[in-house]
């Protein structure tokens, strides 16, 4: 599966809910921004040691597809699907091969998602000690895990290609 076929299934996915069905999409990937919020609040000063001393090595030689989730999509695209064109422009540079996240500006940075929408193992992971914020990766983890067990649940059948 690659990224261009996750946006796709991501919208397909979010297209094909009911009004009910979208609402309760819609209060989960809201409970994970929340979460991303205060994650970001509590992770200051490990945010500022990624763009300052590593500068966001963490983005390169990686393989995106590895990273970002058929779930980190429909959490992103049911949020905000006003970049859907900047984001399907990034897949287009997709590669078999590590490079630099495709989802880096100009492909040096900064990321074209926001803070409190990035997929998950963009926003809980640092190259610092995160014991003190531990509590927060964890909430966003368990958000992440609750929006996965409602997309697999609620439609298993298009969860997986049928």
């Amino acid at each position: 599966m690659g990224i261009q076929y996750k946006i796709n299934k991501a919208e397909a996915i979010i297209n094909s809910f009911s009004g009910e069905e979208l609402k309760t999409l819609r209060r989960a990937c809201s409970e994970i921004q929340s979460a991303q919020d205060q994650l970001v609040k509590e992770a200051e000063d490990h945010f500022r040691l990624c763009m300052n001393s590593c500068k966001g090595i963490c983005c390169r030689n990686i393989n995106p597809n590895e990273i970002i989730t058929l779930s980190d999509f429909v959490y992103i695209l049911s949020i905000d699907r006003t970049n859907i064109a900047q984001i399907q422009e990034c897949a287009k540079k997709e590669t078999l091969f590590s490079s630099n996240c495709i989802f880096l500006k100009k492909d040096i940075g900064p990321c074209i998602f926001p803070y409190n929408l990035k997929p998950e193992q963009c926003i809980i992971t640092f190259c610092s000690d995160t014991h003190p914020i531990r509590k927060e990766i964890k909430l966003v983890r368990s958000k992440f895990t609750k929006l996965c067990r409602f997309l697999k649940y609620k439609r298993p059948l298009m969860w997986f290609g049928f």
